[in-house]
């Protein structure tokens, strides 16, 4: 606590103390009992106003450290969903796998190609340890940074103790044009 909290409570309990005091010795004169009695009921409102501020204070502090919990837990609980992009055949594709030891449910990844609509996939349950690919409309010639513009992903874990909104964006380094990097993971829910 600091200094100035222990003097201002300190300089309230003497001036509450010495009130008292003051009642108690000229107990007979019935204005200053008055203006005593009325002083004292100040002294408890300000009491009473420095308690509730330190209640909501206290709750406030409580709430953030609840939800830092609730977001340290469901940050452990997230399911590792990464895109990539492969050719085969003649046909560039976009792959999604769930390689931790945890699963997804509600899954739904949008591509979205630079000159063309979104793709849309969606599974109520994804195994970790699987993936899944779609065929993504492009050529096999197609460069991969000029024509994939973001993979959206949206998630809950199994145990659906969060949701999360992930953007994957192609690499832009040159060595690394069909690359995915993860550009933003917010927890939503």
């Amino acid at each position: 606590m600091s200094r100035f909290k222990i003097s201002y409570y300190t300089l309230t309990v003497l001036g509450t103390v010495a009130l008292f005091a003051v009642f108690i010795a000229f107990r007979e004169d019935a204005a200053l009992i008055g203006a005593l009695s009325a002083a004292g009921a100040v002294a408890a409102a300000v009491f009473a106003a420095v308690a509730a501020f330190g209640s909501v204070r206290a709750a406030a502090e409580s709430s953030a450290s609840a939800r830092r919990a609730r977001e340290a837990v469901a940050r452990n609980a997230q399911p590792r969903l990464r895109p990539s992009v492969g050719v085969e055949g003649d046909r560039l594709l976009g792959t999604v796998s769930c390689g931790s030891a945890r699963g997804a449910v509600d899954v739904t990844i949008v591509w979205v190609p630079a000159n063309a609509g979104p793709i849309t996939e969606q599974r109520a349950a994804f195994e970790a340890g699987t993936g899944f690919t779609v065929d993504l409309g492009l050529p096999a010639s197609a460069s991969p940074r000029d024509e994939i513009e973001m993979v959206w992903l949206e998630y809950w874990d199994e145990g659906r103790v969060g949701r999360w909104h992930d953007t994957w964006r192609i690499a832009t380094e040159a060595a690394n044009q069909s690359t995915l990097v993860l550009s933003e993971s917010r927890l939503t829910d």
